[in-house]
């Protein structure tokens, strides 16, 4: 009981210190890293031979999707974005046109009249507070992508993030699904 009060209490910590590493990355700064983040994650071998590619609409400070998914469309993929569908469950919702979108939990964009996905998913762009090099992930602790990926086929995860949400340990559990690849603006990591 004493450890899992320490280790939500580091991870309180942790999320506090990463949220306020990105809201001081500027914006214009943001979106040029997330440009640069853009064009590594299309080079990507594993983003050519997908078809089906499972893609956060990116909110408030996170790593900016919207060009991505514009390109991602133009090159023929079949795209599903995350619906928060209750407090601790999140779905894969089809999405094709930016038209449709109606802002959802939380305010963030999601498909307003589309039909859940189940894959199998050939690639999950994720986003996250934070990462470790070893792949670990920090999210806003709800858990909506650990228990999706533990519900989910996915064949790579990859998370999009800048360089400023790279730290070197990260309180982990269990349930904690680790990425396989990491792209930030300045390199792609692969774990």
């Amino acid at each position: 009981m004493q450890q899992n009060m320490q280790v939500s209490q580091q991870k309180a910590e942790t999320r506090k210190m990463l949220k306020t590493a990105r809201a001081n990355i500027p914006e214009a700064t943001r979106l040029d890293y997330s440009n640069s983040i853009t064009e590594q994650v299309l080079k990507l071998d594993e983003i050519s031979k997908s078809r089906i590619i499972f893609i956060y609409i990116s909110y408030a400070t996170e790593v900016h999707t919207h060009e991505l998914i514009k390109a991602l469309l133009d090159a023929g993929k079949t795209l599903a974005v995350p619906k928060i569908v209750d407090s601790d469950f999140m779905e894969a919702e089809t999405f094709s046109s930016w038209e449709d979108l109606v802002p959802g939990e939380l305010g963030i964009l999601t498909p307003g009249n589309s039909k859940p996905c189940s894959g199998p998913f050939d690639i999950a762009l994720t986003p996250g507070l934070g990462f470790t090099l070893s792949g670990h992930r920090m999210g806003f602790g709800r858990g909506y992508y650990d228990k999706w990926f533990a519900q989910n086929q996915v064949s790579h995860k990859i998370a999009l993030a800048y360089e400023a949400q790279l730290v070197e340990d990260i309180p982990v559990e269990d349930t904690d699904v680790p990425m396989e690849k990491i792209v930030t603006e300045q390199r792609v990591i692969t774990i």
